[in-house]
């Protein structure tokens, strides 16, 4: 499971709405409830992960329950009677009994995704929390990280899916994190280390059209223990065991459909598809155990309230959540509540439990479903336009009644069909027999020892189907026994299903004529039940009283209904995703507009909104329709009036993604852009050099800058981002240069005082007699040696011992390295130890790191300084007494003077924006790209006050991945001050003299008109020019008075410049100093033929 062999990498930054204490600004993905912490978790498109707390309690309200009978009755008929009349004629009540639900609210807020998060899954024992997202990277949160501890918050998994990854699967047994994507990768992860231990592929099924399409996952579970199951595309669950070399074990045949959520234990999986059906399997013959057709449209989430599936919830497309009560399956072994059912045969629990199962619709919408949680009685369930709470239909004792009825119903059936066969003298069918895999909750040890039995992978059935003639007599009344004579007309409501389609045939709600003609109903609805609770809570839920049926009701007379007509709780996405943007022709303001119907102007370069144009009248509902569109033709409005006079190239990527703008800084197009150092300071005043910000470089001697100096737009952001890590690395750089030294002088040291040592320093020319080749050419590796902490406080130094230790004297080697040390373990220390050599011994070194990346590191640039440090201290001619550390290698003083250690005469001018003027939960991206993947993928993130406080506490984790992920152009640009050559794109020109008879007649010069205008000297050379795109016509002009045969009266007086006389058109319009060609070429000229330019004396004022 290699990464792909050639990747780019980038840096990329996201701007949009800090909505740090707001709902999502896109729809949820992927819910989680801590029941230990009462804490809901919520990932969203947006990228973000918010943390909603609640208010740790339940406040008294109005008791909507009914007393549940006691258990314990010895006679079963009594047991139905009183649930009976617990039943009839009473509402459903809630969940949570006669309490108010807790309320939530958002307490924390995570950035760290530049993409959707599609999944989310609490892990060590809820203290963590593991995301996974299009930006192909999955993480780690520390939810309990105590607020004193410098340690890094947010942990990064390694780098090996090359497509979305769509879902993660928690292990507890194992504590491991199973993560399955687009690509068919399933990746199982050790939670301690964050590194994969088994890769496995969904390609492994396709084995006769292995394709991306057809191996992408969509779904994925496991049982706790060692089997995964996954599905997607290919409308199959695949079946794999971890242990195993050849994991694949078998797929699962029976959706119609993609295979959009499963759910997994010892025992049984729970399938949902975009089949609209529900299907429970069975793993100990590996086929359908229970189907549920209770949905119209693609089942798209599921949740349980156990991992037993005794409950369950699911939902669709449509927006509708149905909740399914499988609590009385006889497979759950509930016989020790019904001693009357002990005697059941597994065929007889088979047969019964293909008729239980009670399904009740908790809500409905327009929506789709696409995340559901439940929560201590009430659930949660995200949609496009809002995450809502639902009170849950306590349906308990429902169940019970059915399965009480269904068994004894069944028991007397049965007793006929003996009795019957008996006296016919007929085998007996049914009766008991032996049975091995009887108990359905046996432990699942080894499931490829089911594979010995001889089965068909393809065959659809249902283990019990073949016995259903037992009920025969049960359902001997349907839609068919009515004649039109006896049917009446009353619609019925229900939210009751049957679990193979349609209303329920067992239970209904109230007819309708029943509820408006009841004067007594204590709601102020009836229908919806809307009254309120002592603490003043409204319930929302549908009271209409439940009827058990004697006899059935045609589905044309049932109107189903939700249990809760309304979420009792609503959080509306709120809307400021941007929906559109238009980037302003200087390449460095965004224009954009937000689902509101807000417009904004984005700066680039400052990461902030500089202007904003509000709607007419605020709203916090999406815009749609005609508003939207006219909103739209208002952008154009403001984007034409709000356009700047520059034109430049693009030097960087802004696309709408996640609902803000993803700025992409990539090697080969950041230089592409260079700015003029007055157009600069117009727009950023903070980066003039007389501004307070710049006070320590104003005073020094040696910085100069003029207004036509220009400056590229991407050096100017690099360095402002990173300004705080270069000054990290300088400090650094002091301390490794002193610590290699002291190496020196205490070798030197020891030399001098009578050591033995062998080798000879290798002669090279230029270099006074030595190899510069040889890193450690002038190092001895000797065999006792100790000294005291060096004044820049490294740790104590220890080398290793000869290779024959009985020696007297310690045999030297002329290859001795820096790496040949036994150093103690410090961060200075830790960088001289490091071996870019041997990656997967070095210190730090992370998984899928491999020798490619290392090579385009700042780690190697830094290395490489290291061996350069070593061969200058062994120079013969350096004096290790009295001489000071070598000269760095950095650059860093270039761009900030203040450093010192810079011998030129004259410093130009390096302005950065300070990064306090910048946001400081900016979320910065390295990413890598090649074709090979299907997106920018994660590298490494963080944000920008990571990188400002990196200097004032510890961030040793964090500086470690700056130095092995950061790109070595990166690298190169903030502590070397080495920028790409970018030869600026050429445009040609032609300069004639303006055609003065073409003039309007009230355009004069020297108070002349048209053909009495005095024409200037002819020029002296050809008037054919190239130059590059970033020329202004001020140079135009004084290249002009340069090249005229003669002087003109204006030439000769001293106190005039060009630009005080002259001026040029292009097509008529007169042109100002400031002007580049690129803008004369793009916004004038507009044509691709050489630039058509006419030079003239100004016009008389």
């Amino acid at each position: 499971m290699s990464t792909p062999a050639r990747t780019n990498k980038g840096l990329s930054y996201v701007l949009g709405d800090n909505n740090v204490h707001e709902n999502h600004i896109l729809p949820v993905n992927a819910l989680q409830y801590s029941s230990q912490y009462r804490q809901l978790y919520t990932a969203g498109r947006d990228g973000t992960i918010k943390v909603w707390d609640s208010d740790h309690g339940r406040q008294s309200g109005l008791n909507h329950t009914h007393t549940d009978p006691p258990s314990d009755y010895q006679d079963i008929d009594e047991r139905l009677l009183k649930l009976e009349t617990s039943i009839s004629s009473n509402p459903i009540p809630c969940g949570g009994g006669d309490s108010t639900p807790a309320t939530y609210s958002i307490v924390d807020n995570y950035k760290i995704h530049f993409d959707w998060i599609n999944d989310l899954k609490l892990v060590n024992n809820d203290a963590n929390l593991v995301s996974c997202s299009a930006d192909l990277s999955i993480k780690l949160i520390n939810l309990k990280q105590s607020p004193d501890t410098d340690s890094t918050t947010v942990h990064k998994f390694p780098n090996y899916h090359t497509d979305y990854i769509k879902k993660l699967s928690y292990n507890t047994t194992h504590n491991q994190v199973i993560s399955g994507g687009l690509d068919g990768r399933i990746i199982v992860w050790d939670l301690l280390t964050l590194k994969p231990t088994r890769h496995l592929s969904n390609a492994m099924a396709a084995v006769n059209n292995p394709t991306t399409s057809s191996c992408s996952i969509y779904s994925l579970s496991n049982n706790q223990s060692n089997l995964i199951s996954t599905g997607g595309s290919n409308n199959s669950i695949n079946l794999f065991d971890k242990r195993s070399q050849n994991p694949f074990i078998r797929k699962l045949i029976g959706h119609q459909d993609n295979i959009r959520c499963l759910l997994m234990n010892d025992s049984f999986i729970l399938s949902g598809s975009s089949d609209t059906s529900v299907k429970l399997w069975d793993l100990r013959n590996f086929k359908v155990y229970k189907n549920f057709d209770i949905h119209d449209y693609p089942v798209w989430s599921l949740t349980s309230e156990s991992n037993d599936f005794s409950v369950f919830y699911s939902g669709d497309k449509g927006g509708n959540i149905i909740k399914t009560d499988l609590s009385y399956l006889l497979s759950h072994d509930n016989t020790q509540d019904f001693p009357e059912f002990d005697t059941f045969t597994s065929t007889d629990a088979a047969n019964v439990d293909e008729k239980l199962g009670l399904s009740t619709i908790v809500a409905q919408g327009d929506s789709p479903i696409l995340s559901l949680c439940y929560e201590d009685k009430t659930i949660f369930a995200s949609n496009y336009t809002s995450l809502n709470r639902y009170h849950v239909p306590d349906i308990t004792n429902i169940s019970k009644y059915q399965y009480l009825r269904t068994c004894l119903d069944y028991t007397i059936n049965k007793e006929i069909q003996l009795s019957d066969e008996f006296a016919s003298g007929m085998p007996i069918d049914g009766a008991p027999t032996s049975n091995p895999n009887e108990d359905l909750n046996s432990d699942f040890y080894d499931i490829v020892s089911h594979l010995s039995v001889d089965t068909n992978a393809y065959d659809i059935q249902s283990t019990f189907s073949n016995n259903a003639n037992l009920f025969n007599d049960l359902d001997n009344t349907n839609d068919s026994d009515y004649d039109g004579e006896e049917q009446d007309e009353d619609q019925y409501l229900s939210m009751f299903l049957d679990i193979n389609g349609g209303a329920s045939k067992e239970f209904v709600n109230m007819y309708k004529q029943e509820i408006s003609d009841d004067e007594n109903n204590p709601f102020d609805d009836p229908r919806t039940g809307t009254q309120h609770t002592a603490s003043g809570h409204v319930l929302t839920i549908d009271t209409t009283p439940v009827e058990i049926l004697l006899n059935s009701i045609p589905q044309s007379q049932i109107s189903l209904i939700p249990y809760n007509k309304a979420p009792f709780s609503e959080y509306q996405i709120v809307p400021k995703s941007i929906i559109s943007k238009r980037l302003f022709s200087n390449k460095r303001r965004m224009l954009v507009l937000y689902l509101n119907g807000d417009i904004t102007i984005w700066d680039i370069l400052l990461c902030k909104e500089i202007k904003s144009f509000p709607y007419p009248v605020p709203i916090n509902q999406p815009l749609a329709g005609d508003s939207l569109e006219r909103r739209l033709k208002e952008m154009d409005t403001i984007y034409q009036n709000n356009q700047s006079d520059e034109t430049l190239n693009n030097w960087c990527d802004v696309e709408i993604k996640a609902g803000k703008l993803l700025v992409t800084i990539k090697e080969t197009s950041f230089m592409n852009v260079e700015l003029y150092y007055d157009d600069l300071i117009k727009d950023y005043p903070s980066a003039s050099l007389d501004h307070p910000d710049n006070q320590k470089l104003k005073k020094m001697d040696k910085i100069s800058v003029n207004k036509d100096d220009r400056f590229h737009i991407g050096s100017i952001l690099l360095n402002s981002f990173f300004r705080q890590y270069a000054l990290f690395e300088w400090e650094f750089d002091i301390k490794v240069r002193e610590e290699m030294r002291t190496l020196t002088r205490n070798n030197k040291q020891l030399e001098a005082a009578g050591t033995e040592y062998s080798g000879s320093i290798r002669q090279s020319n230029g270099h006074n007699g030595v190899d510069p080749g040889s890193v450690g050419s002038g190092l001895r590796k000797l065999k006792y040696f100790g000294r005291k902490s060096s004044k820049t406080n490294v740790s104590n130094l220890s080398l290793a011992s000869a290779q024959n230790s009985q020696q007297a004297s310690p045999i030297v080697s002329t290859n001795t390295s820096i790496n040949d040390f036994a150093i103690d373990s410090d961060p200075v220390s830790e960088f001289l130890k490091f071996n870019g050599d041997n990656l997967k011994n070095s210190a730090g070194a992370p998984a899928a790191y491999s020798t490619s990346d290392y090579d385009c590191s700042v780690m190697k640039l830094l290395q490489s300084n290291k061996k350069v440090y070593w061969e200058k201290y062994h120079y013969p001619t350096y004096n290790v007494k009295s001489g000071k550390p070598v000269d760095t290698m950095l650059r860093v003083n270039h761009i900030d003077p203040t450093l010192g250690e810079n011998n030129e005469e004259e410093i130009s001018y390096m302005p950065i924006i300070q990064p306090s003027r910048l946001p400081p939960d900016l979320l910065i991206t390295i990413f890598e790209h090649s074709p090979e993947l299907g997106n920018y993928r994660d590298v490494c993130s963080f944000h920008l006050e990571d990188i400002s406080n990196i200097r004032e506490s510890s961030k040793e984790e964090m500086i470690k991945n700056l130095r092995l992920q950061l790109p070595r152009w990166l690298g190169l640009s903030v502590l070397y001050n080495k920028w790409p050559e970018r030869e600026s794109p050429k445009i040609s020109f032609q300069l004639m003299e303006c055609e003065y008879h073409l003039l309007e007649p009230d355009q004069k010069i020297g108070g002349k008109s048209q053909r009495k205008i005095k024409k200037l000297p002819v020029l002296e050379s050809s008037i054919k020019l190239t130059s590059h795109n970033m020329l202004r016509v001020s140079k135009i002009l004084y290249y002009l008075s340069e090249k005229f045969e003669s002087k003109t009266s204006e030439m000769k007086d001293k106190k005039l410049v060009p630009t005080d006389w002259l001026a040029i058109d292009c097509r008529g319009q007169e042109l100002t100093n400031d002007m580049t060609l690129q803008t004369i070429k793009t916004k004038i000229w507009k044509s691709s033929a050489d630039v058509e330019l006419r030079f003239r004396r100004k016009y008389d004022k």
